[in-house]
């Protein structure tokens, strides 16, 4: 089996990623949305489930399609889309970092939120994701050059990845000199340690393919099909992100992991 080209494996494989992504990331959703998960600082968690999920919806059937179909379209309709999810998970990361952030440099003041405080939070990495994936039309009717718009997504990326470092970098230096003994303290720092799992595991799921996308747009020998083998474990690597935070949440989580046994049970008795 050759697998420098698209075979019956790369589709099995996306396919089953794809498959877990939207089981695993709906069933956090349902769970963060239940009442007794349902807090604040979760809500910016539920976005991040919901761009997890439209991964798995959208993004990754389309790449499974267009390798047996070489329609245009369909290749212009997935990397707007792949984008615009892609760009809604780092953007919805740094509104997390930098809320954990204020939550731990300024406890009192991030007590007194309000609801439209965590709604705008929420809105604004998918507008401005939106924002940076419809840019991609200017490239494609040639209104700015495609590594224009290929350094606009570089900078936004390491834009938000360096803010989200540094946050968590002056919460660690908060965290160390800070004796916790409450407990509200304590599940906040439980919490950020969760957060910056999630963070680092972004960070190497992605990595590997900003770094591959930029060898492919600016050296022009390096696309060939002896790269189409790395492509692909790639693109399955950066996708695997969107499961891998479900996986985190059964781990680090209690009352999630409580509340998804509590819902099989409750379906194996109504069984």
């Amino acid at each position: 089996m050759d697998f420098n080209n698209w075979n019956l494996f790369w589709s099995l494989c996306f396919g089953l990623l794809s498959f877990l992504i939207i089981v695993g990331n709906a069933l956090s959703i349902s769970i963060l949305f239940k009442r007794r998960l349902r807090k604040r600082p979760h809500f910016l968690l539920i976005s991040l489930a919901f761009a997890d999920l439209l991964v798995g919806l959208i993004p990754m059937p389309l790449y499974i399609i267009i390798q047996y179909s070489r329609y245009r379209i369909l290749s212009l309709v997935y990397i707007r889309v792949d984008i615009f999810a892609g760009l809604s998970s780092v953007f919805t990361l740094t509104a997390i970092s930098l809320e954990r952030l204020h939550a731990i440099a300024r406890p009192l003041r991030h007590r007194q939120l309000t609801l439209r405080s965590y709604a705008i939070a929420i809105a604004t990495p998918w507008i401005f994701s939106l924002i940076v994936s419809l840019s991609y039309l200017l490239s494609v009717f040639s209104v700015i050059t495609f590594l224009q718009f290929f350094s606009g997504i570089i900078i936004s990326l390491s834009t938000s990845l360096l803010v989200t470092c540094i946050s968590y970098c002056i919460i660690w230096r908060k965290q160390v000199s800070r004796i916790p003994n409450e407990a509200q303290t304590t599940k906040n720092v439980h919490l950020n340690g969760t957060l910056l799992l999630i963070t680092a595991i972004f960070v190497l799921s992605w990595l590997p393919f900003e770094v591959l996308a930029a060898v492919l747009n600016f050296c022009i020998s390096c696309n060939s099909n002896k790269t189409l083998i790395i492509l692909h474990v790639i693109k399955l690597l950066q996708y695997s992100n969107s499961f891998m935070n479900f996986l985190v949440y059964c781990f680090r989580m209690p009352d999630y992991r409580k509340a998804l046994s509590r819902m099989f049970a409750k379906r194996r008795c109504s069984r």
